[in-house]
């Protein structure tokens, strides 16, 4: 029994401090701390980071795959002759289109990693002044360095 409300305890506490996460990462900073700052801020950079880069692996993957399969269905049916044709869209679906599906998700799987990795750590352009974005949003929880320290 202890084992029980020990467990949903540590679970409560677990969700509390990862819902309150994205409102601790970027504090005001003083202008006569910012090494200090820095170093206290690296830690949610790099959890930014892992989060991002494992967030945008697979959906990137998905979407440029997806991507890729559409274009070289296209490609394929466009070459036999007639880019809107049945039959022409019927060869490139079972030629093209496989081919596309695993060149796509190779590279969305590279741009996703590279894309996560620096917006993860680096962060987003902010479309409203100092405003923080959830991940499942397809942002991470830091915002950009910028030149006004």
């Amino acid at each position: 029994m202890q084992k029980k409300i020990l467990t949903s305890l540590l679970a409560a506490v677990g969700l509390a401090v990862g819902l309150s996460a994205p409102s601790m990462a970027y504090p005001e900073r003083p202008e006569s701390a910012r090494v200090i700052y820095e170093m206290w801020y690296f830690p949610c950079r790099v959890v930014s980071m892992v989060a991002t880069t494992a967030w945008d692996i697979p959906t990137g993957a998905f979407s440029d795959g997806i991507k890729g399969a559409i274009g070289g269905t296209k490609m394929v049916a466009r070459n036999l002759g007639k880019e809107d044709g049945a039959y022409e869209m019927v060869a490139g679906a079972m030629t093209g289109g496989p081919v596309g599906l695993v060149a796509g998700s190779a590279y969305g799987v590279i741009h996703g990693a590279a894309y996560g990795m620096h917006h993860g750590f680096v962060g987003y352009p902010s479309p409203h002044s100092g405003s923080h974005s959830m991940i499942f949003q397809g942002k991470g929880f830091v915002v950009p360095y910028d030149d006004n320290y």
